[in-house]
């Protein structure tokens, strides 16, 4: 029945909070001075019924963050898009980073002139997730737990590599659902 197979929904987004205590540089000053940082960041994921899924990671919260998820063609380039296809109760995804290549403006060009130069020769970057989807309680497919996670990353010179990433709960915890209202605020095809 439709109700009781594992899906996604599509009128919100997916929001992982991810929170750790990392070690600070040592003042030259005062060695004995030693910071910690409390590091906390977001992972959000919007799906489409299309295929279609957008992930952004950021340090913002959920209120500045999500109207960048709202267009399947976002304009902010921290934004990766990519697709998505359910395998029994798994979402296996590949999302792609775009580069930020295009015309700039009369005051980046010191800037972009400085980027390149320092800048890897990456041609392309792709990120393979895989998530099953669980229900919580009478929530139903409302989390998202990792289960696979990898970056294929192609040089220019023609080098390719793959690193595949552990996935400890404290450092990838799941997704849960937040319905989004402003996402179904309009419908560009009548449901089939």
């Amino acid at each position: 029945m439709f109700i009781d197979r594992p899906r996604l929904h599509f009128n919100g987004c997916y929001i992982c909070k991810t929170t750790y205590i990392r070690h600070g540089e040592n003042s030259f000053q005062d060695q004995f001075y030693r910071p910690w940082h409390l590091v906390e960041y977001y992972r959000y994921l919007r799906f489409f019924p299309e295929g279609v899924v957008l992930m952004l990671t950021t340090p913002d919260d959920p209120m500045t963050s999500l109207a960048h998820l709202r267009q399947r063609t976002p304009r902010n380039p921290a934004v990766l898009t990519g697709h998505y296809r359910l395998h029994e109760d798994r979402v296996i995804m590949v999302l792609k980073k775009h580069g930020t290549q295009g015309k700039m403006s009369v005051n980046n060009r010191y800037r972009a002139r400085h980027n390149r130069a320092t800048s890897s020769d990456l041609e392309e970057q792709n990120y393979h997730l895989e998530l099953q989807i669980n229900s919580y309680r009478n929530r139903l497919h409302t989390q998202l737990a990792w289960q696979g996670y990898s970056i294929f990353m192609k040089l220019r010179n023609g080098a390719e590599s793959t690193s595949k990433f552990e996935l400890p709960t404290n450092r990838y915890p799941p997704f849960w659902f937040s319905r989004v209202k402003s996402y179904t605020a309009e419908s560009e095809n009548p449901l089939q």
